[in-house]
């Protein structure tokens, strides 16, 4: 059967019609694998198992307690994130009740890293945090454990 104009058109068609097709589904699932891939940040608001990508502030406690504010994320990738914003901490830590208490706020930088599974999501579970307090610079690591952000009861608490 010979192939006249017109068959060889429609083919043609059809053919690029299965390749736009399986081309959109390629792109689809590419870019559906790199969100996958992203990890969250658990309790940036210490709201337990909310999550968040590139949170603006981290809140640790109530009334008065250690928080950062102003974090601009330099990266965030699928196996760490960096940020620098603003710790703030309260001036006396004896001061009492907290809320109350004058806070004063420095610079701080965050690094996010070790990959955690929750229910199927992806999240980072530690937290080194650089700061300068009492005339040096300090690092402290915390993790995200059933819901919060733990870190040695050394002063500064955070």
């Amino acid at each position: 059967m010979p192939f006249t104009p017109a068959k060889i058109t429609r083919k043609l068609l059809a053919a690029a019609a299965i390749l736009g097709m399986t081309l959109s589904w390629a792109v689809t699932s590419e870019r559906s694998a790199d969100a996958d891939t992203i990890p969250v940040v658990y309790a940036a608001h210490n709201d337990m198992w909310d999550t968040s990508v590139k949170p603006g502030i981290f809140a640790f406690g109530n009334g008065n307690a250690p928080h950062f504010t102003g974090l601009k994320w330099k990266s965030w990738g699928p196996g760490s994130a960096w940020a620098t914003g603003k710790l703030w901490l309260q001036e006396n830590p004896r001061c009492s009740p907290s809320y109350k208490c004058p806070e004063s706020s420095r610079w701080v930088g965050v690094y996010l890293n070790t990959i955690r599974l929750h229910a199927g999501t992806r999240y980072y579970a530690r937290m080194a945090v650089k700061f300068w307090y009492a005339g040096k610079w300090h690092w402290d690591v915390g993790w995200f454990k059933g819901g919060f952000w733990t870190f040695p009861l050394t002063a500064p608490y955070l």
